[in-house]
């Protein structure tokens, strides 16, 4: 195993970790409270954990059972249904397809969770993010695929048309949770009320796991094929294993990050408006 793949390795499993002990925590305080935000801020960390648990699953499966040699092309996409027989392949697609399913109900979650910041008439917009989601899901699950490997792990691609479709669909409900961080930040700011640090935090803790998201479940090829087909050569952004350890640290992070928000230590209170203890 390389450096870079060892190391991207550990940011999965503190991320496994951090996500479903942040989000477990936050689920008995709900319980507790019964406050709505504390109740989607925990799913979202538990869907988020558990997408990362499921994508490592996918990984360990085809990393040790699937031979390199096996890596396919175009020509040999196929949908789920016309498999005739369950094999690695199929195996790794299932834990990928249960990834994605998770990831989309992280994001709207995350959605639910931005959107109580604001009045009620605007629970409406949420049909917004869980209609493209939902199709989303629908499309990627369903679509002809095929597995390529790139040298340090596995990916199920589809044909480039059916790709750019899905980066529409996943990354309209998950950078809108950022931009209306962004507004209610600087809207709280404009009124001078304090709170604006702790929404802003939220805008950046936000943008970091938006990112991390969007380049680990689109898989790390998905960009560097991008970036080869327009004719970029900056070997940085051509390098998959790279791509994939730095969303994996964003995406460990976030947990992090939000763990600061929500049970602020006396040395962050100064940055997030909050009176020290």
């Amino acid at each position: 195993m390389e450096t870079t793949d060892l190391i991207g390795v550990v940011f999965v499993v503190l991320g496994i970790i951090f996500y479903l002990a942040l989000g477990t925590r936050l689920y008995r305080s709900y319980k507790i409270s019964a406050k709505k935000q504390t109740l989607y801020l925990s799913l979202l960390l538990l869907f988020g954990g558990l997408a990362l648990l499921l994508l490592t699953l996918e990984q360990l499966v085809l990393l040790t059972n699937a031979k390199e040699a096996s890596s396919q092309t175009i020509a040999d996409a196929i949908s789920i249904f016309q498999y005739s027989d369950i094999d690695v392949f199929w195996v790794g697609f299932l834990f990928a397809a249960l990834a994605w399913i998770t990831s989309g109900l992280a994001i709207i979650s995350a959605n639910f969770f931005t959107q109580s910041f604001f009045p009620d008439s605007n629970k409406k917009l949420l049909l917004v993010p869980i209609l493209l989601i939902a199709t989303y899901l629908v499309l990627i699950i369903t679509s002809p695929f095929y597995f390529v490997y790139n040298g340090s792990d596995w990916s199920p691609t589809h044909d480039a048309s059916t790709t750019f479709i899905l980066w529409i669909l996943f990354l309209v409900p998950l950078w809108t949770v950022s931009f209306l961080f962004l507004y209610l930040s600087v809207s709280l700011k404009r009124k001078g009320v304090s709170a604006w640090r702790r929404v802003g935090w939220f805008f950046l803790s936000q943008v970091v796991l938006s990112i991390g998201f969007t380049i680990e479940v689109l898989s790390p090829s998905s960009f560097t094929t991008f970036f080869e087909s327009v004719g970029i050569t900056v070997e940085l952004l051509l390098n998959d294993a790279l791509w994939s350890i730095s969303a994996r640290f964003m995406i460990m992070m976030y947990a992090v990050l939000m763990w600061i928000a929500v049970y602020t230590p006396d040395w962050a209170k100064g940055w997030l408006g909050a009176s020290k203890s």
